[in-house]
C-alpha cells in the first residue's frame, strides 16, 4: 500500500539513548511530506492527463477507424464508379465500333453497287459501241457495194449506144414528140390500136413509141 503524506506526518518513533535530533528528523519528515504531496499531486495530475490523453487517443483512434472505413467506403464506391465509367467507356466504344462497321458495310455495299452498275453500263456501252461498228461497217459496205454496182453500171458499155443512138435519133425522137402534141386532142393509132389523147406513152431510144395501158 502506497504511504499517504499523512501516513508520513502521523508516523512516530520511540527515542533511545543518542538517537537523532527529533526536531531535525521532524524538519527533514516535513520536507519530505511536502516534495512527497507534490510529487503525489503531480502523479494525479499525470494520471489525470494520461486519462485525458488515452480518452482523446481513444477519440482518435474513433476518428481513425471511421475515416478509414469511409476511406475504404469512398475508396469501394470510386471503385465501383471507375468499373461503371470503364463499362460505360467499354459499352460506347463497342456502340461506336458497330455504328462504324455498319456504316462501312453499307458504304462497302453502296460502292460495291455503284461500281457493278457502272461495270455493267462500261460492258453495255461496250457491246453497244461495237454493234455500232460493226452496224457502220455493215452499212459502208453495203454503200461501197452499192456505188461500185453504180459505177459498174455507169460504166457500162450500154450507156455509151444508149448516148449515141440519141445522139443519132434526135430528130427522129423531136419528130415523134411534134407529132404527139398535133395530135393531142385525136385518137392515136399505134400497132393497129386506137389510142386516147391522155393515154401514157413510152418512148424508146430508136424513136420508136408505144401506149401503157
Amino acid at each position: 500500500m502506497v504511504l499517504s503524506p499523512q501516513d508520513i506526518h502521523n508516523k512516530e518513533f520511540s527515542v533511545k539513548m543518542r538517537g537523532y535530533n527529533i526536531d531535525e528528523v521532524n524538519e527533514f519528515l516535513d520536507r519530505i511530506i511536502k516534495d512527497y504531496q507534490l510529487t503525489l499531486s503531480e502523479n494525479i495530475d499525470m494520471k489525470n492527463r494520461l486519462k485525458q490523453t488515452e480518452d482523446e487517443l481513444k477519440y482518435f483512434n474513433g476518428m481513425k477507424d471511421s475515416l478509414n472505413q469511409s476511406i475504404i467506403i469512398a475508396q469501394n464506391a470510386a471503385d465501383k464508379v471507375k468499373v461503371e465509367a470503364q463499362n460505360e467507356a467499354n459499352n460506347v466504344t463497342e456502340q461506336s465500333r458497330k455504328q462504324a462497321d455498319e456504316i462501312l458495310n453499307d458504304a462497302s455495299v453502296k460502292a460495291k453497287d455503284i461500281v457493278e452498275n457502272i461495270s455493267n453500263q462500261s460492258k453495255a456501252l461496250l457491246i453497244a459501241n461495237d454493234d455500232l461498228r460493226k452496224t457502220t461497217e455493215s452499212f459502208r459496205e453495203k454503200i461501197r457495194t452499192l456505188l461500185e454496182s453504180q459505177m459498174q453500171f455507169v460504166n457500162s458499155p450500154e450507156w455509151d449506144q444508149m448516148i449515141s443512138g440519141i445522139d443519132g435519133n434526135f430528130d427522129k425522137v423531136n419528130e415523134q414528140i411534134n407529132n404527139l402534141d398535133n395530135f393531142k386532142e385525136t385518137v392515136v393509132q399505134s400497132e393497129g390500136k386506137e389510142m386516147p389523147a391522155d393515154a401514157t406513152i413510152k418512148i424508146y431510144p430508136d424513136g420508136s413509141f408505144k401506149a401503157i395501158e
